[in-house]
């Protein structure tokens, strides 16, 4: 139990780094603190600019929560 309380916690809260491409947005990973996202995002910013492949930047974003009802 103690590991599915962890798995929704993670989908509910904490950071996302995201892909921003010429036509979009793409999800890459998502992290439970923002220092573990940027660190992420920081490398693959690295790679991308070494190995252009159409991605502009990689970006950290917090992740939305679900609107609870009632």
């Amino acid at each position: 139990m103690d590991g599915d309380k962890t798995e929704v916690t993670l989908r509910e809260a904490g950071y996302k780094v995201v892909a921003v491409m010429f036509f979009g947005k793409k999800e890459v990973a998502r992290f439970p603190t923002r220092e573990q996202a940027e660190w992420r995002a920081k490398e693959l910013n690295e790679h991308s600019e070494r190995n252009p492949r159409g991605y502009v930047q990689y970006l950290v974003q917090p992740v939305e929560g679900r609107p609870k009802n009632g």
